[in-house]
């Protein structure tokens, strides 16, 4: 069966990912598509979970929305007594330069989920997003074993990341011509500025750019988008099989 991988935003999980996806997971698991969303590479502790909802809640007011309707149990995260919570980059700057401490950590949770899977797409959100887009590139530059099978991305609501370590030779920028669906919503206020989604669009030779006036730092589940969704990916899995 096809694959498709799954990578969440920061602050949340596989599972809770596939949660926020809602009828998108289901109308791609109607593609005969197999949605595989593993856990980041770095779990944040309680103090770092609460700075980073306390500059979100910063962020979310300054768009006169309320943080607290998304961070929390039910919204992107878990219930409690299950909720675990997920960083892809561990962000930081080290002797200057710009690390992602927890990026191969997390390439290496992709690797072990996606082990003798097809993936032939891969959806990110948030964080996950950035993820997804620097994933895409990894595998067409060969650094990560579905190169030769990877078809087709979905983008929504992300950023192109930008680091210096850890170094990849060839660089996984640009992702050159992989089709790929990118959304953005005006109301977002994590990512509030226009060129945060396209600086990621423009490392695709056509990528498919959809920026939306009523969406804000959400999935989109309006069914037309739903349908759109899946028809992208249904028209992209299969193609070259």
């Amino acid at each position: 069966m096809p694959a498709l991988l799954v990578l969440h935003g920061i602050t949340m999980s596989g599972p809770s990912m596939l949660r926020t996806l809602g009828p998108i997971a289901d109308a791609l698991r109607a593609e005969g598509l197999e949605l595989i969303a593993p856990n980041a590479g770095v779990r944040l502790g309680a103090e770092a979970l609460a700075g980073f909802v306390r500059w979100a809640e910063r962020a979310y007011a300054a768009r006169g929305q309320v943080a607290g309707d998304v961070f929390r149990a039910g919204g992107f995260w878990e219930a409690e007594e299950r909720g675990e919570h997920y960083d892809w980059f561990a962000g930081a700057t080290v002797d200057g330069l710009k690390t992602f401490a927890g990026l191969e950590a997390g390439l290496d949770a992709i690797v072990e989920a996606v082990a003798g899977r097809e993936v032939v797409g891969v959806l990110g959100f948030s964080q996950g997003c950035a993820m997804a887009g620097l994933v895409a590139g990894l595998a067409r530059a060969g650094h990560l074993p579905f190169g030769n099978t990877l078809r087709f991305a979905v983008l929504l609501s992300g950023f192109r990341p930008v680091f210096d370590r850890p170094v990849f030779a060839p660089s996984p920028w640009p992702i050159g011509e992989l089709p790929a669906l990118v959304v953005w919503g005006r109301e977002d206020p994590i990512f509030p500025d226009e060129a945060t989604i396209r600086g990621l669009a423009a490392e695709l030779a056509d990528p498919e750019l959809h920026i939306l006036d009523h969406l804000g730092h959400e999935v989109p589940r309006d069914p037309a988008w739903v349908a759109r969704i899946a028809a992208f990916a249904r028209a992209h899995a299969h193609a070259g099989a």
